[in-house]
């Protein structure tokens, strides 16, 4: 086993010329590894504070506070004759959207790619480099602020280490993936998590992220994913993060008081006398708005009592394809994802989510069809109340 603690100098671009030329040299190559460092603690919006580029000659350092031309970068990470190799890469992503402007193409996420081989579900790139390539990083600078100059030799050396061994796992996953004929499942899949991940951004999915939110009535409901809209508009517009705006607790407090009116902002926990001087007419505003528009067939919850024993039956069906393929049953279908399947075919009458399309169909997607079918022609299985 190989220990990669220690390390000789890297190398770090800090001028747009410079950049321009491993721009050049990296569109020559057929795989690069990126990865980002960033600061999203206080804003919105990640803020950079390194860029990790790897190609055979070794990993190359981008300092984005010294770079004023990322035009270059940009068509880099839009030329699909070169793979970009990335490890649990959303985060990294928001950070190259903030900087270029643009979303890459020919991403490998080899977090991903392991799922698919059986390595686990969220394996870490430190356990996967371990795990594969026999090597042990080191991550004790995970916390480390990227925003302050000057980065130390130690900032630089663990950041280096994030893609040095990007290119020989997509190398090694790579051919895994195609032994076992599950590339075209991988392919499917990262583009189904494209789409998702522009959906999800948009300020009306908001309120997706709120928890407890199945509890609401239907109208406390439309007040929520109203506040929800709001909230994340302005969050952006100031670019602080959603909860120093509002917290998901306040937003839930203001949707179920249904006579909500300006003396009683005063009464709700958590809520300052700034906040409420600043926003308290914005969110009144939005509430009104929300219930004279009425609830909308989204904002009606669903009880799954009926088929309480059937969500049983589904994630047991999911468990059993997953074992068979030696699969995580995360990666085949969460909670969540079955609940909005069942929902879809027994209540709304809807086609079959996306999700649950593609290589998922005869994988698991017609049994759990049959199941939830079957379950339908035979009426309540009884069971606890719960409404999505």
């Amino acid at each position: 086993m190989v220990d990669a603690a220690e390390g000789g100098p890297t190398s770090l671009i800090t001028a747009d010329e410079s950049l321009k030329t491993a721009c050049a040299r990296w569109s020559a190559a057929r795989v690069v590894g990126l990865d980002t460092e960033f600061v999203r603690e206080r804003t919105y919006y990640p803020r950079p504070g390194l860029l990790q580029v790897a190609d055979v000659n070794g990993p190359v350092m981008v300092d984005p506070l010294t770079i004023s031309d990322f035009q270059p970068f940009a068509a880099l990470l839009t030329n699909p004759a070169v793979t970009k190799v990335m490890h649990a890469c959303d985060e990294d992503l928001d950070v190259l959207d903030v900087l270029t402007g643009v979303t890459p193409v020919g991403v490998f996420d080899t977090q991903l790619a392991s799922a698919f081989l059986g390595y686990g579900f969220s394996t870490s790139y430190a356990n996967l480099v371990e795990g594969l390539l026999d090597v042990v990083l080191d991550k004790g600078l995970t916390r480390s602020d990227w925003c302050h100059r000057p980065l130390t030799p130690g900032q630089l050396h663990y950041a280096a280490l994030d893609v040095e061994y990007l290119s020989p796992i997509h190398a090694r996953l790579s051919r895994e993936l195609s032994t076992r004929g599950r590339m075209p499942w991988f392919e499917e899949e990262l583009e189904h998590r494209r789409r998702v991940r522009t959906e999800a951004k948009q300020p009306e999915s908001a309120y997706l992220r709120i928890r407890r939110r199945g509890a609401l009535s239907p109208v406390q409901h439309a007040v929520l994913r109203a506040l929800s809209h709001w909230r994340e508009v302005e969050a952006m517009a100031r670019n602080i993060p959603r909860r120093h705006l509002l917290t998901d607790e306040i937003l839930m407090t203001l949707a179920q008081d249904s006579a909500l009116d300006a003396s009683k902002l005063e009464a709700i926990k958590g809520l300052s006398p700034r906040a409420r001087a600043r926003y308290g007419q914005a969110i009144l505003t939005h509430v009104d708005a929300a219930r004279r528009t009425g609830p909308s067939q989204i904002d009606i919850p669903v009880n799954l009592r009926p088929y309480s024993g059937t969500m049983v039956r589904l994630k047991e069906i999911v468990k059993e394809q997953a074992d068979l393929l030696e699969l995580p049953a995360e990666l085949l279908a969460r909670r969540r994802a079955i609940e909005t399947l069942l929902i879809s075919v027994v209540k709304r009458h809807r086609e079959i989510p996306p999700e649950f399309q593609g290589w998922r169909f005869d994988v698991v997607t017609d049994a759990l069809l049959g199941c939830i079918k079957s379950a339908d022609k035979t009426g309540s299985d009884g069971g606890k109340a719960q409404s999505v």
